[in-house]
């Protein structure tokens, strides 16, 4: 796989489509649409001058590492290759070392700071997607080994996410987890990630008691579905200070997050309500890949993302055996990728596709992490496909 190499030659240390949005100017065009618009369209065609210009330093995600420890246990369960093992292995060391201390558990944030409307998350505040995508490479880690401290530290991710993690309710039985310790939205992939992982361990562990603790917060993100299916980003009441137009926003990768957390969690607890709401989804997800293959987002087609096309990939790849035709999608996807977001040089996934011009930017997080992982997997899934 090209992007082994590429990782093995260049490292995940790097630049991210978020750490240039924390920089006092950016935010300052960030609060006019239009502004907006034009200083991410800026960015995204000088992505390191402006960097640099800046004075905005690479650095290292503990999310991309977690992804690409995931991509490594899926390419050794494939090919029984110990290079893969040892690689997956090294790099939940390297979580273990990068974990925030003073908490129930370990857990990870991102290691720029995080600012919108509504709020201001500092570096390395522990951020629950970040924690729940860490877990899921212990568990896998654990399934593959069986040495009890991987189980250990997703059973320290869980008791994390349950005891730290604020939970966000507005009147009601249902709540929701905080997407960060500062960051006290209502978003439904973070949400269902985070219940997803809870579940995922205790159905390893045999906790009986984990499910009647988060079904409030399952419920949350289960009633929020709209008719057509689709989740809106978030939740946002009138008098909340985030963004409106964000929390309502129906996009590609937020959407494939939430199908394959549902997936995982019905997994875990099978449940006819959640694996309807499953399917109701994926009706309206799969008409977010064009007949070409190209990924589109619920309000518009531009720009086309590197992190959609990789959600494209894993998460019809992570469906497919359940659900008819996602083997399919998965196989568009990744064709129109290889064509317009790859280089051909050396397999590095660019940023993103507009109509008249391409951000050739490599980020290590957004666009290569979730590209092998997307790519491990899919390879998980057909692997019986092809074999002799």
């Amino acid at each position: 796989m090209q992007l082994h190499r590429w990782i093995a030659k260049y490292g995940l240390e790097g630049y991210d489509p978020f750490d240039i949005k924390a920089h006092p100017r950016i935010r300052a065009l960030q609060r006019q649409p239009l502004l907006r618009k034009g200083s991410t369209a800026l960015c995204d065609l000088f992505p390191t001058l402006s960097r640099r210009a800046l004075r905005v330093r690479p650095s290292l995600n503990p999310k991309a590492i977690a992804l690409v420890a995931l991509g490594d246990l899926r390419l050794f369960q494939i090919t029984g290759d110990a290079v893969h093992l040892d690689n997956g292995l090294d790099g939940l060391k390297r979580l273990e070392a990068l974990a925030v201390e003073g908490y129930r558990g370990p857990c990870w944030g991102y290691p720029f700071p995080v600012r919108a409307a509504g709020l201001d998350c500092p570096a390395r505040t522990p951020v629950i997607v970040v924690c729940a995508i860490a877990g899921e490479a212990f568990l896998l880690a654990h399934k593959i080994s069986n040495d009890r401290r991987y189980l250990d530290t997703a059973i320290g991710v869980s008791a994390f996410l349950l005891g730290d993690v604020p939970r966000v309710s507005r009147g009601g039985r249902e709540w929701c987890f905080a997407y960060s310790l500062s960051d006290l939205r209502r978003v439904h992939n973070a949400n269902l990630l985070a219940v997803e992982h809870i579940l995922r361990t205790a159905a390893r562990t045999g906790d009986a008691e984990a499910l009647p603790e988060v079904q409030p917060a399952l419920e949350f993100s289960l009633s929020a579905q709209r008719e057509d299916g689709a989740w809106p980003y978030g939740v946002c009441d009138e008098d909340e200070p985030y963004e409106p137009a964000l929390m309502r926003l129906v996009d590609h990768h937020h959407t494939g997050f939430v199908l394959r957390s549902l997936h995982g969690i019905h997994t875990a607890a099978p449940s006819t309500v959640t694996l309807e709401a499953l399917r109701a989804g994926y009706q309206y997800y799969k008409n977010l890949v064009l007949p070409s293959g190209m990924p589109v987002n619920g309000g518009g087609r531009w720009p086309v993302d590197i992190h959609a096309c990789a959600e494209g990939v894993l998460c019809n790849s992570v469906l497919s055996p359940s659900l008819p035709g996602a083997l399919a999608k998965a196989v568009l996807v990744l064709r129109w990728s290889h064509y317009h977001l790859r280089n051909p040089r050396d397999g590095a996934p660019w940023h993103r596709k507009y109509p008249f011009f391409k951000s050739r930017m490599v980020f290590p997080r957004w666009g290569v992490a979730w590209m092998y992982r997307a790519l491990a997997e899919y390879l998980y899934v057909v692997r019986d496909k092809y074999q002799p």
